[in-house]
């Protein structure tokens, strides 16, 4: 029998329903998750026009003016590229796919005079298998590369709702700025829009580097495969620049066709184009990355791979390209909480 001592434990009707809006809420979150995704990859992208676009207005353009310039400048680049890259590459993916079966005979009997080599005689790797893996690979290339940036960016929809979302977010003058001051305590909105202002900055800088990186890494490839005499170079390189997307694996994926393509004419050439893709992924990873990745969002090249990893576990692709901006965004959380942490620290 209870008595007057016995603690009772009170839930309100108000907490009962805030606890099912929190669940309610959690699940919406997860429902929408993929327009979310590309709602924070379009701030992006509007974050990294943002220079440009203080350009055009330091010149009296207006702003509307400034982003439909912007936006019509990126569409013609990229159908005129288009219209010079897009029919090589379509006759490459074609003469490949015409190649085929010659390819994987060739790279087969190539790999196996290779591992017959005196100093790889400690080795014991089942070629078949491993070439029969490479062969599925390669004829999933052959799908082309507008099916990659259909999977890259969660199909034309996603990329319908990015390009979007980005016009109008750059068009308005600060409109994630009200959106935030409308959301915010009063007390905390300078803050709020600091933190936003310093976090806009660090994203724009993040993706500009991120396409000269995938920039240089094609040229890079480009040129070393045209060096090195390989068929369908222009193809290799543009694969090259656009699995940059995906770090640490992307290189690695993208070099497998022209590795075994390169066995087609001896497997030291095979050897020398392997080589080449080694080369330009550690130069990449160990000088030119770090750099960037300290200058542009100040983080480690630790954190970053951390990030990458967790992203690619949680979200697939899409967690793979918003780990890095994300956790750039967490980065200058942590930073103001040590700075308020140490302010109360006596001296």
């Amino acid at each position: 029998m209870p008595t007057k001592d016995t603690p009772h434990i009170h839930i309100s009707t108000g907490t009962i329903i805030r606890f099912f809006l929190v669940i309610f809420g959690i699940a919406a979150l997860y429902i929408v998750r993929d327009v979310l995704a590309a709602l924070f990859l379009a701030v992006i992208i509007a974050s990294a026009l943002e220079p440009a676009i203080d350009w055009l207005k330091e010149r009296r353009v207006p702003r509307l003016v400034s982003v439909i310039l912007i936006y019509l400048g990126i569409t013609l680049g990229f159908f005129f590229l288009t219209y010079l890259i897009f029919p090589l590459l379509i006759e490459e993916l074609r003469s490949i796919t015409y190649t085929y079966p010659v390819l994987e005979r060739e790279v087969l009997r190539g790999v196996r005079q290779v591992g017959e080599l005196p100093f790889l005689s400690f080795l014991t790797i089942d070629f078949e298998s491993l070439v029969g893996a490479s062969s599925a690979y390669l004829e999933k290339l052959g799908g082309g590369i507008l099916n990659f940036a259909s999977l890259v960016f969660g199909g034309a929809f996603s990329l319908f709702l990015i390009v979007i979302f980005s016009f109008y977010l750059a068009i308005q003058e600060r409109g994630i700025e009200s959106f935030l001051r409308l959301v915010s305590p009063v007390s905390q909105e300078p803050y709020v829009i600091g933190l936003w202002e310093r976090s806009q900055r660090k994203l724009g800088r993040w993706l500009r580097a991120q396409m000269l990186l995938a920039a240089l890494v094609g040229v890079l490839i480009f040129f070393g495969l045209t060096f090195l005499g390989i068929k369908h170079a222009l193809l290799f390189a543009v694969l090259a620049a656009l699995f940059e997307v995906i770090p640490v694996a992307g290189p690695i994926l993208a070099s497998v066709p022209a590795v075994m393509i390169a066995f087609l004419t001896s497997p030291l050439l095979g050897v020398a184009v392997a080589a080449l893709y080694l080369g330009v992924q550690q130069f990449e990873s160990h000088v030119i990355v770090p750099v960037v990745m300290r200058k542009t969002i100040g983080l480690s090249p630790l954190v970053v791979v951390l990030a990458l990893l967790v992203g690619l576990k949680l979200g697939g692709i899409f967690g793979v390209l918003l780990a890095v901006p994300v956790t750039a965004i967490l980065a200058e959380l942590v930073n103001d909480w040590d700075k308020k942490k140490r302010a109360l620290i006596p001296e």
